[in-house]
């Protein structure tokens, strides 16, 4: 059981966790660039994840409700939008907040200075943000499945 969630888990958040991962350190190291402020930089940084990560969950989105219309030769249409949106926003909402707001940024701040590492901190505060923010997306997540299947 719990191997199965795992896989499942992979296959539901690695691509948008890879697209994350680069466009918060991409978007954190330009911004460091240009402002070597630590705070705009690690919100920054925290920005370009929501980005990166967000805009692939919702790409994800549409094409599995494409699939389910295809299969049930219905077409696609915009229509389907405000129902995506939606369910994104109960399994991501409370974490991406309280993520996006608080921790990443706090993390992304802290571990450059502590690890006197500029990318190895930010990348390990990118994923100490992970960390905490997969602790309520996944409770989120299987909340929303067991209410499926109510």
């Amino acid at each position: 059981m719990i191997k199965r969630k795992i896989k499942e888990w992979i296959k539901r958040y690695l691509p948008a966790e890879i697209a994350g991962t680069i466009t918060a350190v991409s978007v954190a190291g330009i911004t460091h660039m240009f402002y070597v402020n630590p705070v705009i930089t690690a919100y920054s940084g925290s920005l370009g994840e929501a980005i990166g990560f967000y805009s692939t969950i919702f790409i994800q989105n549409i094409l599995i409700v494409y699939k389910k219309k295809k299969t049930e030769n219905i077409k696609f249409s915009f229509l389907n939008f405000p129902k995506i949106i939606t369910n994104i926003v109960l399994e991501f909402g409370p974490a991406g907040l309280l993520d996006g707001l608080f921790l990443r940024p706090f993390f992304m701040y802290l571990f450059p200075i502590y690890l006197k590492n500029f990318p190895l901190g930010i990348l390990v505060g990118k994923i100490a943000g992970d960390f905490t923010f997969y602790i309520l997306v996944i409770l989120s997540y299987e909340l929303k499945q067991l209410n499926k299947k109510l």
